[in-house]
């Protein structure tokens, strides 16, 4: 009851959407023949209208609510992918652009990154030297963003790249898109005027069915179509670029430099050593926005997967999990009765371990979050010699992303892998040898042998006990 109530609140007691005047059947018509004007013939998976669901922010505190359309199939669904290949190029073009203007000028118009690796290397052109740092973000974007000034922004940003590439066409599929002259198999050749008419048509029909009713979203994107990002990050992107323009390269030189190291992902943004951002704020996004300050401290933040603490003016790095706030247990990574095959659940190990190294400064953090890591794992059926096996696979792959600790192999599974209750492969070799006419001999050797690989002597003694007679053990007990 109460998820329905949260969302019947959303649809009637916002400004967000409006009731329909159409119904569903004519609604629907009207899309498919729209569609059809740009050569896209949707089969009936396509021909319904998406619903709305929610999912709590739970990282928030009182917790609050992410609306999102289940566009997986519906009308709109086919042109939005197009437009998201012709507005990933369209991206790209500025992007690359902007790196051009950078090294001409100084002025870094593209604050916009992929991903933390991006950020952690301007912290690295920067030596990872800072006094202070800051993070915002934009409270609900995609619902706040109005229609008129989108179609402004990202129409006038298709006129310039169509004009600067020259070009009649942008060739779009479901994959990919490219500016051409000629024409090709396989792609929809849309001009400049197909592009923004896509555009705009996707934005004047955002539909949610909620019920028996049909609701229009007449402010903001839905969270759900595949362009949504997209169309949110140029047209910030749009206002980003306009402001460190209009910036004066003469008596504002101290403005641009703190600007420059602005990083934007999405709705989050960081500054680093930026004290002109809360000032300037206002006369860089459009006042339909609201921007609200993350972090308390000017010395510890969170940023993306990163949590970034300041120290004597030097930034150290580690890695930020927004659920391990939460109160309760997570499910994540793969459990080994399942029906995913081992070496790729071992390989899932791996590639965190890749992304812990990226982003841990220091080899203390490094270590403690491969604890908090292997001992999930251990819990979901893993093995601890496998774990370790897994972990040299990485030590010798990942020289580049482990240097910067300067510690041995040796060192990295004491400290950084957890110990189960027991030994699986230990239970095993001894059952291997159990009556043996050589079994003390054979005993000694095995304990001594998992003891050099760093084994605990306490762990190795239970996993002992769970394959012989308590006056075998007592008679061995030096060994532990």
């Amino acid at each position: 009851m109460y998820y329905l109530t949260v969302l019947r609140n959303e649809i009637t007691n916002t400004k967000t959407y409006n009731l329909a005047t159409s119904s569903e059947v004519d609604i629907l018509d009207s899309h498919v023949k729209e569609c059809t004007k740009f050569n896209i013939n949707l089969n009936d998976k396509f021909k319904k209208l998406p619903t709305l669901y929610w999912i709590p922010k739970l990282h928030k505190t009182p917790y609050k609510s992410r609306f999102i359309a289940n566009s997986t199939s519906c009308t709109t669904k086919v042109i939005s992918i197009l437009l998201t290949s012709c507005l990933t190029i369209i991206k790209l073009h500025w992007k690359l652009y902007s790196f051009k203007v950078y090294e001409n000028s100084g002025i870094n118009l593209f604050w916009s990154i992929k991903n933390s690796g991006e950020f952690l290397s301007k912290l690295e052109n920067k030596n990872f030297r800072a006094s202070s740092i800051s993070t915002y973000d934009f409270s609900t974007l995609y619902t706040t963003l109005p229609h008129h000034l989108i179609k402004s922004k990202l129409i006038s940003l298709i006129n310039r790249t169509f004009s600067r590439e020259n070009k009649l066409f942008l060739a779009c599929n479901q994959s990919k898109a490219f500016f051409t002259n000629d024409k090709y198999d396989g792609y929809h050749m849309w001009t400049n005027m197909d592009v923004c008419q896509a555009l705009v048509f996707l934005l004047d029909n955002i539909f949610v069915k909620f019920g028996h009713k049909i609701y229009r979203q007449v402010i903001g994107i839905p969270m759900g179509t595949n362009c949504a990002p997209l169309v949110a990050d140029l047209f910030l992107f749009c206002y980003e670029m306009d402001f460190m323009l209009s910036l004066d390269r003469n008596s504002q030189v101290d403005v641009i430099h703190a600007f420059n190291d602005t990083s934007r992902y999405l709705d989050d943004i960081c500054n680093i050593d930026n004290a002109f951002f809360p000032t300037l704020v206002q006369d860089i996004y459009p006042q339909e926005l609201e921007l609200v300050k993350a972090n308390i401290s000017d010395t510890i933040a969170s940023f993306l997967d990163l949590k970034l603490v300041i120290d004597n003016d030097v930034v150290s790095t580690s890695v930020y999990d927004k659920r391990d706030d939460f109160n309760f247990s997570i499910v994540n990574y793969p459990h080994l009765s399942g029906d995913i095959p081992q070496c790729t659940s071992y390989g899932v190990y791996i590639s965190q371990l890749i992304r812990i190294a990226r982003c841990c400064s220091n080899v203390t953090d490094f270590n403690n979050r491969n604890l908090l890591l292997t001992s999930k794992l251990l819990k979901q059926g893993y093995r601890f010699h496998k774990l370790c096996k897994s972990f040299k696979k990485f030590y010798k792959r990942s020289q580049e992303l482990l240097t910067k600790y300067n510690c041995s192999l040796k060192t990295y599974l004491i400290n950084g892998i957890s110990h189960p209750l027991y030994y699986g492969d230990v239970v095993y070799s001894l059952r291997r040898i159990k009556g043996h006419s050589l079994f003390k001999t054979k005993f000694v050797k095995i304990i001594n042998r998992f003891l050099n690989r760093g084994y605990k002597p306490n762990v190795l003694k239970y996993s002992a006990e769970m394959v012989l007679e308590h006056d075998i053990i007592k008679r061995v007990s030096y060994l532990f």
